[in-house]
């Protein structure tokens, strides 16, 4: 792993009973890029980014973050990760603005109540500041979620189909997030199903089919429309 590696996977395999989910993946994230993960159900998107996420402990093949075995990983190290999966994390009877300061302390932040009422302004919740978590939208929810993701500033954001049950402005929100996050010199890694947004936000994208990495590429050097024709031409086989 180059010194810029922010995370390196080898051989990396993955198998519940009979299924296997990924299949000898191999590959590199440098500091500073936005990697867009594309693939079908099953394909093995959620699996990768929850071995990264350290929920998955039991895996084949070496995983390396910021330059250390992802196995040995350490609380200060779990800090440095921003995470969103199809589980929101969330505490369904606590408020939108309990739930944030339960994690700006869990993550040591100054001024948990400064940074939580910033951050519920930054994914337009301020005003649902009080409402209790069971009772917002889904899209309210998948807000929270990602201001969870981003309230303690990590080097790497996971990000697990953030678009789902997003509106435009909510999109267009989180895109403005997502570059000024790079821009600052953060690192993002997410899965989505959205072809065209994914490839337009990310600076490279991946493929997964059966577990395997079966694609890669920078978007500067592949067109929207040749990569669409591809990927579809990938998942019909």
């Amino acid at each position: 792993m180059t010194a810029s590696a922010v995370l390196s996977c080898e051989n990396v395999a993955k198998r519940f009973g009979r299924t296997t989910a990924l299949r000898s993946v191999t590959l590199s994230v440098q500091e500073g890029e936005f990697v867009a993960v594309f693939g079908h159900n099953g394909a093995g998107k959620s699996t990768l980014l929850n071995i990264v996420a350290t929920l998955i402990r039991s895996y084949e093949g070496t995983v390396s973050l910021f330059g250390g075995d992802l196995a040995k990983a350490n609380e200060e190290t779990r800090r440095s990760l921003g995470f969103m999966s199809h589980d929101s994390f969330l505490y369904a009877d606590l408020t939108a603005y309990e739930n944030l300061v339960f994690y700006a302390r869990l993550y040591g932040i100054r001024d948990p109540s400064g940074a939580v009422r910033a951050m519920l302004g930054r994914v337009d919740l301020a005003h649902k500041a009080q409402s209790i978590v069971r009772e917002l939208s889904r899209g309210m929810k998948q807000r929270l979620s990602l201001g969870r993701a981003f309230l303690h500033s990590p080097k790497l954001l996971l990000l697990d189909e953030p678009y789902t049950g997003l509106d435009e402005t909510a999109c267009v929100n989180l895109n403005n997030m997502l570059s000024e996050f790079t821009a600052g010199g953060g690192t993002v890694m997410l899965t989505t199903h959205d072809i065209d947004r994914g490839f337009r936000v990310a600076n490279r994208i991946l493929v997964l089919n059966q577990g395997r990495v079966v694609m890669e590429s920078r978007t500067a050097e592949i067109g929207l429309e040749e990569f669409r024709e591809r990927y579809h031409g990938i998942l019909s086989k």
